[in-house]
């Protein structure tokens, strides 16, 4: 069996209204830990890969694990990642936003298996935890 690697949501407090989500891929070597996120403002988010350990940051609020991926798997994560579109013309999209739609792009290429049950148990969750739903 390949070596996995755990993927999470890392939820932190930010400057905004709604608390801050991006993907981390907790790679075991320090230089390989990756957050995926969008930073910005309303109409204004870009994309950005950050090389980084969230749990030194003192504004991560959760760790949110998702699920565990093949270590092969976590270039084309990057990729797709990369590649989601930034819906800055969406009055109030935002990194939770982003967050979702990068699950919806990793089931699509089948990267995330979204049969599988703990998975899906836990993206509920997730979704149960977005802000600014009315």
């Amino acid at each position: 069996m390949s070596p996995t690697v755990p993927i999470y949501v890392a939820i932190s407090i930010s400057e905004g209204v709604y608390k801050h989500w991006g993907i981390f891929i907790d790679a075991s070597g320090k230089e390989d830990k990756i957050l995926l996120q969008v930073a910005g403002s309303d109409g204004r988010f870009r994309y950005e890969m950050e090389t980084t350990d969230v749990r030194q940051s003192e504004r991560l609020v959760e760790l949110f694990h998702l699920y565990d991926v093949d270590v092969s798997k976590i270039n084309s994560i990057k990729t797709i990642a990369s590649q989601v579109t930034v819906h800055n013309e969406i009055r109030g999209w935002n990194c939770q936003d982003y967050v979702l739609d990068l699950l919806e792009a990793l089931e699509k290429e089948a990267i995330v298996n979204n049969k599988d049950a703990g998975y899906k148990t836990q993206k509920d969750s997730l979704q149960g935890k977005q802000e600014g739903l009315a």
